[in-house]
């Protein structure tokens, strides 16, 4: 009994706090200008009814992990012979494997009818659709690399890096407003101006540690949105003032809330035979490809090793001789400056900016991605990434191939079909699940360093 205490307690604070809002439900009367509070079960049945699949997933898993304690399948995978080639295979080619789908097998879709050949090939899952996914799960594990710097190598909270996501973005999206400024020139540009607006985000967080860091970047986040937000002139605006003020608010003009719509010339192009959406999908792919690389070079460094030391312990590094300040001022610019060049690229593919691209959930998206994927870990950062991308985009599609395959739909239960249809509103309910899991049983991450892994058994 005592074994199952902590878990029982926890289902019984949770259904505390969330039994007013799935048991009860507000009844205005208009008439009497009245609330009356009333009991509603059928939105609780309906919500656990949505998450059906999710329970059913959950049990089988664990049934999974009961039998296998039982009978010991793993141990006896492990000392099979083939298993064991095969991992050391896995083990010492993965990251080849990966070159080879990212480089080969998915650019043979953006050639010219490359679709139909895969198809005939026996590929149909590759698609025009499928290709505008992976793009933007490559900008996702671009900002999740970027991230990676500060939170995983450095140990430094930020909780406002899509601030710097949007900075980049607007930054394209103003230049190319007012001179000839193509997507592949800003690339450059916002690397070099990201980089500066992270150093300067980082001259007052020398000091600040933790949550105290965390807040000071998420007031840099909102302070951006709010700013881009209110940054919207109109010709009634810039009456009245000097020819000086006039010119910077028309530079300035953010549109507001409704955004910036991008040239044709300064987006996304068709080139050799390959249409924008292509394109798109190579550039983000070459960046990614180049951000891995030389973040990789600096981690096994002794840049790096100046980063992992600081994380450890920064009184001790700075004791050792490391130079705490340039470091962290370093691991700031570079992780502004990968971020800000995502941004360009998201700007270049969409033809549009808005300030929606800083809210808050973007920043934990992209820390719940470093998170999962395992702290210090580039290619961790790029796992999580991934699947807390695509997994939900692919989730939304799951009901209708179930529906359009007769062999699915007739395996598949009605009621799991139907929990499908709603399983994707419930993303961050899942997401925050997830994460309390991987915090209770694996808090290195999936893929996380060993030396990681020895820091969070220690603790």
């Amino acid at each position: 009994m005592a074994r199952w205490r902590p878990y029982i307690l926890g289902i019984l604070g949770v259904a505390a706090i969330t039994f007013p809002f799935l048991w009860l439900q507000l009844a205005p009367n208009f008439t009497n200008n009245t609330v009356a509070v009333v009991w509603a079960p059928q939105h609780a049945l309906e919500f656990f009814g949505n998450l059906s699949t999710v329970f059913v997933i959950g049990f089988l898993i664990w049934v999974g992990i009961q039998l296998n304690r039982r009978f010991g399948w793993d141990r006896a995978l492990a000392k099979n012979p083939v298993c064991q080639k095969v991992g050391i295979f896995w083990d010492n080619n993965w990251g080849w494997i990966a070159i080879v789908l990212l480089f080969l097998v998915v650019p043979m879709s953006i050639r010219p009818n490359g679709s139909e050949a895969l198809r005939s090939a026996g590929f149909p899952w590759i698609s025009t659709s499928t290709l505008g996914l992976l793009t933007f799960a490559g900008l996702y594990m671009v900002l999740a690399v970027g991230l990676n710097i500060t939170v995983g190598m450095t140990g430094l909270l930020v909780l406002g890096y899509a601030g710097f996501y949007a900075f980049g973005a607007y930054l394209f999206a103003l230049g190319q407003e007012h001179f000839y400024f193509p997507w592949w020139l800003a690339g450059p540009v916002a690397f070099v101006f990201g980089g500066g607006a992270g150093y300067l985000l980082g001259l007052p967080c020398l000091r600040l540690r933790g949550d105290y860091l965390a807040i000071v970047t998420l007031g840099f986040a909102e302070a951006f949105r709010e700013l881009m937000r209110n940054l919207s002139f109109s010709d009634d605006d810039m009456k009245g003032h000097s020819a000086f003020v006039q010119g910077l608010m028309h530079f300035f003009n953010t549109g507001g809330d409704k955004g910036i719509v991008l040239k044709d010339s300064s987006i996304f192009q068709g080139f050799a035979g390959l249409n924008n959406q292509q394109v798109c999908y190579a550039v983000t792919a070459m960046s990614l490809a180049a951000a891995v690389f030389f973040i990789q070079r600096l981690y096994h460094s002794p840049v790096g090793r100046a980063w992992i030391a600081i994380r450890e312990n920064e009184v001790a590094a700075a004791a050792m001789g490391v130079p705490v300040v340039q470091m962290k001022l370093l691991a700031f610019s570079l992780s502004a400056a990968v971020a800000a060049v995502a941004g360009v690229i998201y700007g270049a593919k969409d033809g549009f900016v808005s300030p929606a691209m800083c809210e808050f959930q973007q920043s934990i998206m992209i820390l719940a991605m470093v998170i999962l994927g395992g702290l210090g870990n580039s290619y961790g950062a790029l796992l999580g990434a991934a699947l807390l991308y695509l997994v939900p985009e692919y989730l939304k599609a799951l009901p209708s191939m179930i529906q359009n395959n007769t062999v699915l739909s007739g395996i598949v239960p009605q009621f799991v079909q139907d929990s499908f249809q709603h399983l994707s509103d419930y993303r961050w309910l899942l997401f925050g699940a997830v994460m309390v899991l991987m915090m209770l049983y694996r808090p290195q991450g999936l893929l996380g360093s060993s030396r990681r892994k020895v820091e969070m058994l220690n603790r």
